[in-house]
């Protein structure tokens, strides 16, 4: 029985020293070699850019799109039962309504959803695509 117990001693050892080893070589998740999330990814997400949107011109934006208008008026204009989420105020905002002004808004589903400049507008968008004009 000694014998037994020093052979399943000797081998757990042995797991362990392999288990350690390839921990100590592994990357260690946040660092370059395993970053969290890519270095693109950050970059494209938090690239907003300035657009103006003439009176009465007109935007379909993309699923996973985030805009905060900074002045003028634009108007949300979406089928029953979609809205955009107004990630400061902690709210939904259906069609038909005003968009705030200096409110992070995102665009959970693109299908559906107008976004319409009453008069000149001023955003700044993230994954946006291009104004159509009256």
């Amino acid at each position: 029985m000694t014998r037994l117990f020093e052979i399943s001693l000797k081998s757990c050892f042995f797991v362990a020293i392999i288990l350690i080893a390839s921990a100590a070589t592994g990357q260690n998740p946040g660092t370059a070699g395993d970053p969290l999330v890519s270095k693109s990814y950050v970059e494209n997400f938090l690239k907003f850019r300035s657009m103006v949107l003439p009176a009465d011109s007109e935007i379909t934006p993309e699923m996973g799109a985030m805009l905060v208008v900074r002045s003028g008026q634009l108007r949300l204009e979406a089928a029953a039962g979609k809205a955009v989420i107004d990630l400061s105020a902690g709210r939904e905002i259906s069609g038909n309504a005003d968009i705030p002004h200096n409110h992070l808004i995102l665009i959970p589903e693109s299908s559906g959803i107008t976004l319409k400049a009453r008069k000149l507008t001023l955003i700044m968008a993230s994954f946006m695509n291009e104004v159509r004009k009256p």
